[in-house]
């Protein structure tokens, strides 16, 4: 039998087409079938096929199409053809507890052969691997015939089982258009893109392959046409222009007329040793923050949690008893109230108590979707930063909103998660974050009501007020003791109310008259009588909501040193400030500063996140801001802002530096203004610490602060000294965010070299990301600037960023042609450092031409240049690709010699990351004598590290050293 839904609904037996019956019965057959393998409730089946409003009948009516879909099936065993055939391969229709599971395999249903083809796609490597891969890709993408079960009702097509096929479908035309872009083979693929691009008139990465394809077969006017007609259709269906991909094969078209003019670059190489994995090792995330050891009161709010989430959640599935409200997937809880309420402690505080739940982990991040800032966390970045926390690689985390959705959905499906998402804007904040088995819980907290999330997506609802009065005395207790509260029941009772029950009034509030213990707390409440009201935040609530009085109380205790230093954090973009940033913002030095600092922590108007680390909460960012506003002059709060950003730009230099001593690639630095603080890290491991910890979380609000106080050369050095840490992050997407910002202030302030790095920069994060056009574009825009200027050392950089592209793409010849145009460049230059590296890239090429005898000889050739110029780094690297082509020769040991000589190096460095790099090529090296224990030991040295750094190879070593000891557990044969 082969049935087929990928197009019509259709199956056939002995050449014969058989009658699939009514509508609702092929509807549930095709939903069986795009879930074969996985079971289906029967609550589910109702859902799908009927809505919101299924008849009484509808369960007996899934009973008798189910048992007419198994016969159909069954049928196959009927005829004279079928009497003999194996019955463990055929499609059978079985019922498992509470619904129906459909098994099919690759040989009797076209999805399932869809995804058997385009998986062993993925998994080609090797010589001719692209073409390989775009012949699988053709095979599996030839098998559709139109949309998924097309012919059944539409709003039931329109489920996401449905359109997640359709989405699969989607993502293989755009691979496939890529492989043959890369080929130069266009003409193969339009008879497959003409057609999804109808259906999907809207996708403008898939109408840019159209478009490109076109053009690149000598359909020039054919490619213009589409391109205006996608234009047209954006702007009277969505309001918006196209974007930066169809803009750039637009532009492209109108600059070449020949065929075969648009190949753009292809992904970035992983070493012969590495494979994508698209299963990475799962891993249990525990990022919940610390739990209040304070935390009082809350007993209500905390029986509703226990209650609309029982202890059996996590082992519920969508076939609760109560078919007429079945649990939905992934259950959701919105904990909603004002600012200061208490909604992150509540939410933390009950994720603690029942984390235990959840097997898979807990999944926290703050959206900050109220930063005063506008620094919201996007869907986009936070499905990243989960992705990245569940095990996926940060390279194989796709740059597209679709894409990216469907492989965290994928990821997520098998997992019962508890997620927490703090601090949302609103509903569509949260939505693209939905992901989870049956029994994954998301926990959501917002000053929004979050009517959509309740209304459409189930979410149970906590609306938070103030504590009631015991709760509030109770706060203020746990914080200042029995004894004390004892002695003055009525003072606390009035501190309560002018904190308006508030936790965090009442935290600011204990906190302190705890620093006082021997004043009287009847002394401490008169202060509070006649202050200010509300902060406007809070005009829309309870009038007597009087926190402002509870701040200032606070503030005014403060030594005037100690409340300027509260004032100005108010100017730092982000919410985690350093202490060396502080102490720039005030012009002090770092010992007064750290004290300071530490009176507010005290005060409990700043809380110490790590070491020197502080986190400023909103509500205390908004009343600095009012006295900022009132108190320190504007010539002043300039002043701060300049030696803050003088800080981060001089800091971020020495610390590049330090990563990289003999970096060429500089400008004269921005002058510093008096009393900033500039740190120079000691060796490479702080240098990175620094760079991640203090200057990565606040660096686009950081380069738009600098941009919009007209400080252009601190926005292009940022840039500049960025460029190479987050590219070894792979935080490409951070990169294309920094280096935009770097080319408009360089275009604003006129500067072509500025310009020429950026779309440098730009350029090789486009190709990261496996966005071809822009790479080009910008990389070929870089090269003519840099040729302008007459820089050789520009335009030897961006010839190896060419010939880098050129080796993604398999080009090896056209990646020796780059680096033999850079070599003399760099002599020209005069850059020692620049030509060893060539030399070692060189090599490189080489090593994948697999002619790894002459890769000795330029890899040697590399070591002595960096040798005289004193280039550790670089003859390091150097060593580990000579070890590389010995190991490839079978040579071993000098292999293993040569790793063990540039691990040295990079020890003495502290650089971990390619310390790392070395443990995993010496751990191969072993693998291929067949000393098991060794490999395995050097890849577990390696994967602590890269653990440490939450590096996306992690997950690759941890591959290997899985397969490794798979291997060494077999028994041995008899």
């Amino acid at each position: 039998m082969w049935l087929t839904v990928m197009g019509p609904l259709r199956a056939w037996h002995d050449d014969e087409e058989l009658d699939l019956g009514p509508a609702k019965r092929q509807a549930l057959l095709a939903l069986l079938l795009v879930r074969s393998g996985q079971p289906t409730s029967l609550s589910t089946i109702i859902d799908v096929l009927w809505g919101d409003a299924p008849p009484s009948s509808a369960a007996n009516v899934v009973y008798r199409h189910a048992a007419a879909i198994r016969r159909l099936l069954e049928s196959q065993f009927g005829t004279r053809s079928g009497a003999g055939a194996d019955r463990s391969s055929a499609t059978r229709l079985v019922r498992v507890s509470g619904g129906y599971r459909l098994d099919a395999f690759p040989t009797t249903l076209d999805l399932l052969r869809f995804r058997e083809l385009r998986e062993a796609a993925e998994e080609t490597a090797g010589p001719g691997a692209t073409t390989e891969r775009l012949r699988l890709l053709s095979r599996a993408l030839g098998l559709s015939r139109g949309p998924t079960a097309a012919g059944i009702p539409p709003h039931i097509a329109q489920h996401p089982y449905f359109v997640a096929v359709d989405s699969e479908y989607l993502a293989a035309v755009k691979d496939a258009a890529a492989l043959a872009t890369t080929l130069g083979e266009q003409a193969s693929i339009l008879d497959i893109l003409q057609p999804a691009a109808a259906q999907h008139p809207l996708d403008e990465v898939l109408q840019a392959h159209l478009v490109q394809s076109l053009a690149s077969t000598g359909r020039q006017a054919e490619a213009l046409q589409a391109y205006h007609q996608v234009r047209a259709r954006l702007d009277e269906q969505l309001g918006i222009a196209p974007g930066p991909e169809l803009q750039s094969v637009y532009q492209e078209i109108l600059r070449r007329d020949t065929p075969g003019a648009l190949h753009p670059a292809a992904a970035p190489p992983k070493p012969p040793h590495q494979h994508a994995d698209q299963r990475p090792h799962p891993v249990r995330p525990a990022q919940l923050p610390t739990d209040l050891t304070v935390f009082a009161g809350r007993t209500a709010e905390l029986a509703r949690l226990d209650e609309l989430f029982p202890a059996d959640l996590a082992t519920e599935t969508d076939t609760a008893p109560d078919r007429a409200h079945p649990r939905p997937t992934v259950a959701i809880g919105a904990i909603v109230g004002m600012a200061g309420v208490g909604k992150t402690t509540l939410a933390v505080h009950w994720a603690h108590r029942v984390a235990h739940r959840f097997p898979d982990g807990q999944l926290y991040l703050n959206m900050r979707g109220f930063d005063p800032g506008g620094a919201q966390v996007t869907p986009s970045e936070a499905r990243r930063t989960f992705l990245t926390a569940l095990g996926v690689p940060a390279r194989d985390i796709p740059p597209g909103q679709d894409a990216q959705l469907g492989l965290y959905r994928s990821t997520a499906a098998g997992l019962r998660l508890l997620i927490v998402l703090d601090n949302v804007a609103d509903s569509d904040h949260v939505r693209p974050l939905l992901a989870g088995a049956p029994g994954t819980l998301v926990l959501v907290t917002s000053r929004d009501r979050l009517s959509g999330l309740v209304a459409t997506d189930g979410a149970h609802p906590l609306m938070l007020t103030e504590l009631n009065p015991d709760e509030a005395r109770q706060a203020l207790v746990r914080r200042l003791g029995t004894r004390r509260t004892d002695a003055e029941p009525a003072a606390v009772d009035e501190i309560a109310a002018h904190c308006a029950r508030l936790p965090l009034a009442l935290a600011i509030a204990g906190a302190q008259a705890a620093l006082f213990p021997e004043r009287r707390l009847t002394s401490i409440a008169s202060e509070f009588r006649g202050r200010p009201a509300a902060l406007d935040a809070f005009t829309d609530t309870d009038p007597k909501a009087d926190i402002r009085s509870v701040f200032s109380w606070s503030y005014r205790k403060l030594a005037p040193a100690t409340a300027r230093m509260f004032r100005l954090l108010a100017l730092h973009p982000g919410p985690v400030i350093a202490a060396s940033t502080a102490a720039s913002l005030a012009g002090t030095t770092l010992e007064p500063t750290r004290e300071l600092l530490s009176e507010l922590v005290r005060a409990h108007l700043l809380t110490e996140q790590a070491p020197d680390l502080y986190v400023l909460h909103d509500l205390l960012g908004a009343y600095a801001r009012e006295l900022l506003r009132t108190t320190d002059p504007d010539d002043r709060r300039e002043l701060s802002v300049q030696r803050m950003l003088a800080h981060y730009v001089h800091t971020a230099l020495a610390a590049a530096t330090r990563l990289a001593p003999h970096r060429t690639e500089a400008w004269p630095l921005p002058p510093l203004q008096p009393g900033t603080t500039v740190q120079t890290p000691p060796d490479h491991e702080r240098a990175a610490d620094w760079l991640d910890q203090q200057l990565l979380p606040v660096l686009l609000q950081v380069v738009d602060q600098a941009a919009t106080h007209g400080l252009h050369a601190h926005v292009c050095q940022l840039g500049l000294a960025l460029e190479r840490h987050l590219d070894r992050l792979a935080h490409w997407e951070q990169q294309l965010a920094l280096q935009r910002i770097c080319l408009l202030s360089a275009e604003t302030q006129g500067d072509p070299s500025a310009a020429a790095h950026a779309h440098r920069a730009l350029g090789f994060a486009h190709g990261r990301l496996g966005q071809h056009d822009e790479a080009r574009t910008h990389l070929l825009r870089a090269l003519g600037l840099f040729t302008a200027a007459d820089d050789p050392r520009g335009q030897a950089a961006t010839h190896r960023c060419l010939a880098f592209r050129a080796n993604a793409a398999g080009r090896h010849d056209q990646a020796l042609d780059h680096y033999d145009r850079a070599l003399p460049l760099y002599r020209r230059a005069g850059d020692t450092v620049g030509q060893g590296s060539v030399f070692n890239e060189i090599g490189w090429t080489l090593i994948l031409k697999s002619d790894h005898r002459a890769a000795l000889d330029h890899c040697a050739r590399a070591i002595e240049l960096c040798n005289s110029a004193g280039d550790l780094s670089g003859e390091a690297a150097a060593l580990d690709s000579l070890g590389y082509a010995h190991h490839h020769l079978g040579e071993y040991d000098h292999a293993l010699k040569h790793y063990q000589r540039a691990l040295t190096v990079y020890r003495e460095l502290k650089d971990r990351y390619l310390e790392a790099d070395v443990l995993v090529h010496i751990g191969q090296a072993h693998s291929a004598r067949g000393e098991s224990d060794l490999a395995a030991r050097s890849w577990e040295r390696a994967l602590r590290i890269l653990d440490t750094l939450r590096h996306p190879d992690a997950s690759l070593v941890r591959r290997q050293l899985d397969e490794v000891r798979a291997i060494a557990s077999r028994p041995a044969p008899h």
